[in-house]
């Protein structure tokens, strides 16, 4: 019992990395787009566009200017379906991912959304004359490149309006990576440095019985 004691205390204390960074921080984006009330189409033209201060945290290597391609598994003419209120990605689409842009230093990130909620209506803060469209999408961030991320859980916001009998208009939208909580390395060295004290009492116990 006591080698095994000493064994994992020893496993625990050494400075080994056991998670890769998680991906967190804001981007935002714009491009052209179609809706009606029950679809949305993307245009090819998305990128990246919030200006100073807009993409933070893994996202702060993208420039504004950098594209994003939506739907990069489908053709740019593929329509996202909607109902009013909630809605799960269709299976003939899954895994949707939604969007997929590459960073100067050519660190990929995709956002794979898995369901999301529409508001269509032309009423509220649209224009008189207009219809509007907001998404939340519900999801997570992946990347792949010169970082080595864990996927983490995200958001993805859009908004639109057609004005006046518009057949295609403009989108702004946000996405926001929130990564779940992991042990910090100081807190696996204080749980090794425990099994360490207790190994050692362990061990005085046995000298003392003997």
């Amino acid at each position: 019992m006591l080698k095994s004691l000493v064994a994992l205390a020893a496993a625990l204390t050494l400075p080994v990395v056991l998670f890769a960074d998680p991906i967190s921080g804001t981007l935002s984006a714009q491009g052209s787009d179609t809706f009606t009330s029950s679809t949305i189409t993307f245009g090819t033209d998305g990128e990246v566009n919030g200006g100073a201060g807009a993409n933070t945290g893994s996202f702060s290597v993208l420039s504004d200017g950098t594209h994003i391609t939506f739907f990069p598994a489908f053709p740019s003419s593929t329509p996202l379906p909607y109902n009013q209120g909630f809605n799960t990605v269709p299976t003939t689409l899954q895994p949707l991912t939604l969007f997929t842009t590459t960073a100067s230093n050519n660190e990929i990130f995709n956002f794979i959304m898995q369901d999301y909620t529409a508001d269509y209506s032309s009423g509220g803060g649209c224009l008189s004359g207009a219809v509007c469209l907001d998404v939340t999408g519900d999801g997570y961030f992946t990347a792949s490149g010169p970082t080595a991320y864990t996927s983490s859980p995200g958001s993805f916001t859009f908004t639109s309006q057609l004005v006046n009998g518009q057949t295609s208009t403009t989108y702004s939208a946000s996405a926001i990576a929130t990564p779940a909580a992991v042990p910090e390395p100081a807190s696996i060295a204080l749980l090794g440095a425990g099994m360490l004290g207790i190994a050692g009492l362990v061990r005085r116990r046995m000298i003392s019985l003997g």
